[in-house]
């Protein structure tokens, strides 16, 4: 057991900038699960980070498709595929950059309800701070810092 000035010195180790740097790293680790999230929301839910709708199909588009893809039917950004897999994120310094690098990217948006789409709805965000950040924090920072 560690004696009140031995936890003092552990302490005094666990400097902001380190802590900063640890959690900065941590989250550069995250990106694809921040990505899995989004891609989530745009395709499963067919809603931009506010919640709101992205779009629904025309009866051109049901006609153009053949009947696959009905009118009414919210978004899915599913049609070639392609960006959907194109849609990153990036930790910068103090942000997560979330973009996709497809092509056709402004031909997307011609059609959709909301430019709000890149990102992480509240609920997400909630999620990976509960279920990863905080983890990492309690896991590797505060316990490992004070050697408990």
């Amino acid at each position: 057991m560690a004696t009140l000035n031995q936890q003092l010195e552990r302490v005094k180790k666990l400097s902001p900038e380190k802590i900063v740097s640890d959690v900065f790293k941590f989250i550069k680790s995250i990106e694809k699960e921040l990505v899995a999230y989004n891609v989530a929301t745009l395709n499963q839910d067919s809603e931009d980070i506010f919640g709101n709708p992205i779009g629904f199909y025309s009866k051109g588009t049901e006609f153009m498709t053949n009947g696959r893809k009905k009118a009414g039917e919210p978004f899915d950004l599913l049609e070639s595929g392609d960006f959907l897999e194109s849609v990153f994120a990036k930790v910068q310094k103090d942000s997560v950059l979330f973009d996709a690098s497809d092509t056709k990217k402004k031909e997307v948006f011609k059609n959709l309800l909301s430019n709000n789409i890149f990102g992480l709805q509240e609920p997400d965000l909630n999620k990976v701070i509960r279920e990863r950040i905080l983890p990492f924090l309690q896991n590797n920072i505060i316990r490992k810092g004070l050697g408990i």
